[in-house]
């Protein structure tokens, strides 16, 4: 932790764009991997004498990489954060950088870590032959370089132990999206889960699914109580959370009342042409962790 973070706490990470000096960090952390041959198992130099693995092919590496990332910034380079003056008229915009490619830029070089050891030393070419292993020190301390960048620039991005990019979410609600409930209804658990695990992605359209899930989930709670109609099975849930305070049951009917309209008016779980569109990424967070909540509170009563 540097001084500045220990002095006036870390940057509050709002973020969810990539400047050029956040790239051009990326890109300094890809270079310095690329250069002690921690991606050259899967994109190799190959020895001419012999055919085994002498150093890294770049040329390979942007192939593959263009080829499943089609947007990634080329050639991977250090950008400079300026505009472009061409002697008269309005400088050009300074470059955007494709923040989905870059986060897939940074999973794909997760995945092509290998620990290189040197094997025999070929005389005539001055080179060593290479052999790799899996190697999740390496893996942790690209992890460790990757999230610190972020952190340090406010970012809400950062790659977890699985080497995927996922987003930091309110504090208050990280107990409620990293719970795993267990009631009788295995689909219900598993819309719950696959709601959370889909929120904490970077897409907007996976937020957009994960809010469609929750949902789901919501309305398929409503017929916990398999033996009774939806209508009683919902008061029986909200008899349930209430414990006997007859003000609360009437709060929290109310607030299911509102989330069965919220559903219904906007394109949660219908797409008509009168249905409202949710295009603020905000306006899908607030959505989500209202419903979490509700949720939350008759799940736990479950388990």
């Amino acid at each position: 932790m540097y001084f500045s973070d220990r002095e006036n706490g870390v940057a509050t990470r709002t973020s969810e764009e990539i400047s050029i000096p956040v790239w051009n960090g990326i890109v300094s952390i890809f270079e310095e991997y690329k250069n002690k041959n921690y991606f050259s198992e899967n994109f190799s130099e190959i020895c001419s004498d012999n055919n085994q693995a002498c150093g890294f092919d770049g040329k390979l590496f942007e192939a593959r990489l263009q080829s499943e990332v089609p947007n990634i910034e080329k050639p991977i380079q250090i950008l400079k954060n300026t505009p472009v003056f061409h002697g008269f008229g309005d400088p050009d915009e300074k470059k955007i950088i494709d923040k989905y490619a870059t986060l897939d830029f940074i999973e794909f070089c997760h995945n092509n870590i290998a620990e290189p050891t040197n094997g025999s030393y070929h005389d005539f070419f001055k080179h060593y032959h290479l052999t790799f292993k899996k190697s999740e020190e390496l893996e942790s301390n690209f992890r460790e370089k990757i999230n610190q960048t972020f952190e340090r620039n406010g970012i809400l991005f950062y790659i977890n132990e699985d080497g995927q990019i996922n987003r930091n979410i309110s504090e208050a609600m990280k107990p409620l999206i990293n719970q795993i409930y267990n009631t009788a209804d295995t689909r219900l658990n598993d819309l719950v889960k696959l709601a959370y695990d889909k929120f904490v992605l970077p897409k907007i359209e996976d937020r957009i699914f994960a809010l469609e899930k929750i949902w789901d989930a919501f309305e398929r709670m409503k017929t916990y109580y398999i033996e009774k109609n939806k209508r009683e099975s919902i008061n029986d849930l909200i008899s349930l959370v209430s414990n006997s305070n007859t003000e609360f049951g009437t709060l929290i009917n109310t607030e299911c009342n509102a989330l069965t309209a919220i559903g219904n008016n906007y394109q949660i779980r219908h797409f008509e042409n009168n249905k409202i569109e949710l295009t603020d990424k905000k306006h899908i967070d607030y959505l989500f962790y209202r419903m979490v909540s509700t949720m939350h509170l008759f799940m736990s009563e479950l388990e």
